[in-house]
């Protein structure tokens, strides 16, 4: 099966994507969770992927198109994509120019249920996915420690000040990661009794989040947070573990 995926949120082989965005192969979660997403395709799926900044080929030829962000698109490119009625997946706030093309999608997939009432121009059904994550790689089981971690982009929307404060009130020690390596994050979850996330506003489906769930902490956060649909370690990692199954058995199905 023939697949064009078109989306500019792919790493592109800078290290320093400027300011609030991380420094090294990824610019954001969304690079990474798209590069995850299109490395587990079937093997009897040939993904091509289009970035935005170049005009789109004839796409008719492909058995199924799948939009994985709307930000960068023109306008008529997404009368374009509309046409064929792709998958669209989409991880970010959505702007009301997407309109046409989100209720043109022969199927919508947002990675929260939180996303869908942030949205209430978008008047259709739509399916959850979240990034696809390699659970093995999340420490559980380790003794928890008597600390709160924050952990994010250096970007003011992450809410760090909350956080920060958040301990004050509480009178707990708050460690804040920023720009740092993902290693170095999930170390830190494997052993933190909280994880805090009081974002500024709409986060749609946080990895941090998830990965600090099936690690074990106890959540701190605020209603601008998207969640998975389901809660407890053992079913979110469950759930995010077959993440690209699920999703490429919609695309396959249509």
């Amino acid at each position: 099966m023939r697949v064009a995926f078109v989306t500019h949120q792919l790493p592109d082989g800078r290290t320093d994507h400027g300011y609030g965005l991380l420094k090294g192969r990824y610019a954001g979660g969304a690079e990474m969770s798209t590069e995850e997403m299109i490395t587990q395709a079937p093997d009897d799926f040939q993904v091509e992927h289009f970035h935005p900044a170049a005009p789109l080929p004839d796409l008719s030829g492909y058995d199924r198109i799948v939009v994985g962000a709307t930000e960068r698109l023109s306008d008529s490119q997404m009368r374009y994509l509309a046409s064929f009625r792709p998958v669209v997946w989409v991880r970010s706030l959505q702007s009301e120019n997407a309109s046409e093309l989100l209720h043109a999608a022969s199927m919508l997939v947002m990675p929260s249920p939180q996303m869908g009432d942030w949205h209430p121009w978008i008047r259709r059904e739509f399916r959850v996915c979240p990034a696809p994550l390699d659970t093995n790689l999340i420490p559980r089981d380790v003794r928890k420690e008597d600390f709160a971690l924050w952990a994010a982009r250096d970007h003011p929307h992450k809410g760090e000040w909350n956080a920060l404060a958040w301990g004050l009130e509480s009178g707990h020690r708050v460690v804040a990661l920023k720009n740092v390596p993902r290693d170095t994050v999930l170390e830190h979850m494997g052993r933190a009794r909280w994880f805090i996330h009081l974002p500024n506003g709409p986060d749609p489906c946080p990895r941090t989040v998830i990965e600090a769930e099936i690690a074990g902490c106890e959540l701190v956060l605020n209603k601008n947070v998207g969640r998975v649909p389901v809660s407890g370690a053992d079913n979110v990692a469950g759930f995010v573990s077959t993440a690209a199954e699920r999703f490429w058995g919609w695309v396959r199905n249509g």
